[in-house]
């Protein structure tokens, strides 16, 4: 019995160590493809990032004074519901001009919503847009909870970030919260929740907008996920650290429900990122695909193999596509000559 134990771990590790190998490996050809994309995504993420305690100390000069529940308030609502915005004017300018050079980072062939029905599409506008509201309404009532139940932050212009202890306390709140919403998102595709995650799910095709529409109860779970990094640094964050996170983490979900691969979203810069297309795949096909920033818990618990599967019949289908129209492409040649 011993012994079939200890076979059965041997072989669950050797499953390990391939998955992680195999992880790698597609992490080394996805950087490889994105080819200028990958310049361009650098150039975003440090322009980004060297900037920002800039803008911090800009900002301060005009709230230095202010009591220390309304820096707490405004910075964390002006840069989860202003980057919800911003993120969704961006990608409703991308949608309109359907420019070639876009369209061919789409994920898919299927139409937009708003060019398959245009009259059910108005509807469902309204539906996001009154779901929107809600969950603002109810991330306000949370975010003024937070502070009366004595969440602290650093507020002073003195202990204002380095970009060492920014780039720590961004990474360790992106762990968390992956790690978090993995787990979160995965129990909620049980049969015994999925009635809460499936109002998410009606987007079978993603699109930007579809990135908070959520069940408020959803939206509560996975709020306190993104959270969770913030509430364990305590004061160790900076209240400006925190309003960066929420920058990061607000564009993530639009960039991964965009409907768009983009070579230079500065996310793909980071290991084992999850994607677009990857996010994607768990909407059309609502299966696997757990993850938020990264997807080694996904590679780690196998519940990718799927969508990995999935690219992999696919590429062989274009391949034998590519083979074809050279067959006859040749063969119109040799019939001409």
């Amino acid at each position: 019995m011993e012994t079939s134990s200890q076979s059965d771990l041997s072989i669950a590790s050797l499953a390990t160590i391939d998955a992680i190998d195999d992880a790698i490996q597609k992490d080394k050809n996805r950087y490889v493809r994105k080819g200028y994309g990958l310049i361009v995504a650098i150039f975003i993420a440090l322009s980004t990032y060297l900037t920002v305690p800039h803008i911090m100390f800009f900002v301060h000069s005009y709230l230095e004074g202010m009591e220390e529940i309304k820096i707490f308030l405004l910075v964390q609502l002006s840069t989860t519901h202003l980057s919800y915005v911003l993120g969704n004017i961006y990608m409703y300018i991308i949608y309109s001009l359907k420019l070639p050079f876009f369209e061919r980072y789409k994920v898919d062939n299927n139409p937009w919503p708003w060019e398959k029905n245009k009259e059910q599409w108005n509807q469902t506008k309204k539906k996001v847009l009154l779901n929107w509201i809600l969950n603002s309404t109810i991330s306000s009532i949370l975010t003024i909870g937070s502070v009366l139940g004595g969440q602290k932050f650093r507020h002073d212009t003195s202990s204002i970030p380095s970009y060492f202890e920014l780039a720590w306390q961004i990474a360790f709140c992106m762990i968390v919260e992956d790690a978090s919403f993995y787990w979160l998102h995965r129990t909620l595709h049980s049969p015994r929740f999925y009635h809460i995650h499936k109002k998410h799910h009606e987007f079978y095709n993603t699109i930007s907008v579809a990135a908070e529409y959520q069940h408020p109860i959803e939206f509560i779970l996975t709020s306190t996920a993104t959270a969770l990094g913030p509430i364990f640094l305590g004061s160790h964050m900076h209240v400006y650290t925190l309003g960066f996170w929420y920058i990061v983490r607000v564009f993530e979900t639009i960039d991964g429900h965009c409907g768009y691969e983009f070579s230079w979203s500065p996310y793909r810069l980071l290991p084992f990122s999850g994607s677009s297309e990857y996010h994607h795949y768990h909407h059309s096909h609502n299966i696997g695909n757990f993850s938020s920033f990264f997807y080694y818990w996904d590679t780690l618990c196998g519940t990718n193999k799927e969508y990995f599967n999935f690219k992999k019949i696919r590429a062989n289908e274009m391949k034998l596509n590519m083979m074809r129209k050279v067959y006859h492409i040749n063969q119109q040649k040799t019939k001409t000559s």
